[in-house]
């Protein structure tokens, strides 16, 4: 059984994450794609197109755009209401992107994959560090030699400072967040009280607002540089570099989040 932590925050995700330029995001994916992959031969897609993996795909904005690049898509969540979300979409676009409900540290496929991604800090989710390794195993099963696998996670600066023990306010009219952070060095844990606060149409000759309320606990970890290239060299993947946000360079000592390429090894290596 899936617990759906994420059940209501769904109607509300689109709306918190509009800062979020998903064309940009597929623009970046697809560049360093066609970079670093070492992948030979036509992808395991419809008629040869490369199938991506999404791990974490919420709502699917990502996957839909990312489609737009020639690849096949597979979404993965453990969120029902976030898949409910990304197959409305995924409707109204016309899109052949399959939503698969399950967890992204437990997750099965039919066969293999030509790129693989989890974004927006996803793997900072997983707050036990044995279900980040086995991701990274469970990819070197599943990805094609030669084959990337392309994350993002938050750095230290970002949960020790930029969140920190800190209070946050978001008003957008029709949703208002408060949001409560505490961060514990020691145990690389951050932990996050939202409310928050959605306006609901209003009902047929009201004129009173209704608005709903909701409350949700989200903890993240912090993983280091050592750590995830140990998990992935223990999987199988070697680490190929490390950019910085949507731009292929080095990240500076201020960055929020790094984007690590690792790449399924070919037979020869």
């Amino acid at each position: 059984m899936h617990t759906d932590n994420y059940q209501m925050l769904a109607s509300c995700y689109d709306d918190l994450q509009q800062d979020i330029n998903y064309s940009a995001w597929a623009d970046f994916i697809y560049t360093l794609d066609l970079k670093h992959t070492r992948r030979t031969g036509l992808g395991d897609g419809r008629e040869g197109h490369p199938l991506l993996l999404d791990l974490g795909c919420g709502t699917g904005s990502f996957c839909l755009q990312i489609e737009k690049k020639g690849y096949d898509v597979i979404g993965i969540d453990r969120s029902a209401a976030m898949l409910n979300q990304a197959r409305e979409k995924a409707l109204a676009a016309n899109s052949a992107a399959l939503f698969l409900l399950q967890d992204i540290s437990r997750f099965e496929l039919f066969g293999t994959v030509d790129l693989a991604v989890c974004l927006l800090d996803t793997l900072n989710h997983l707050s036990r560090p044995a279900d980040v390794s086995r991701v990274f195993k469970l990819l070197a099963n599943y990805l094609n030699p030669g084959s990337l696998f392309i994350v993002d996670v938050g750095t230290k600066r970002h949960f020790e400072k930029t969140l920190g023990n800190q209070i946050f306010y978001q008003d957008s009219g029709d949703l208002t967040l408060y949001w409560v952070n505490t961060y514990r060095p020691k145990s690389q844990l951050s932990h996050s009280s939202l409310t928050w606060f959605h306006r609901k149409p209003r009902l047929e000759q009201s004129t009173d607002d209704l608005w709903e309320r909701y409350d949700e606990e989200v903890i993240e970890r912090y993983y280091d540089h050592q750590f995830l290239l140990g998990a992935a060299h223990f999987a199988g993947l070697d680490y190929v570099g490390r950019t910085a946000e949507l731009i292929d360079k080095a990240p500076s000592a201020n960055a929020e989040r790094h984007f690590y390429i690792f790449r399924r090894r070919t037979i020869e290596s």
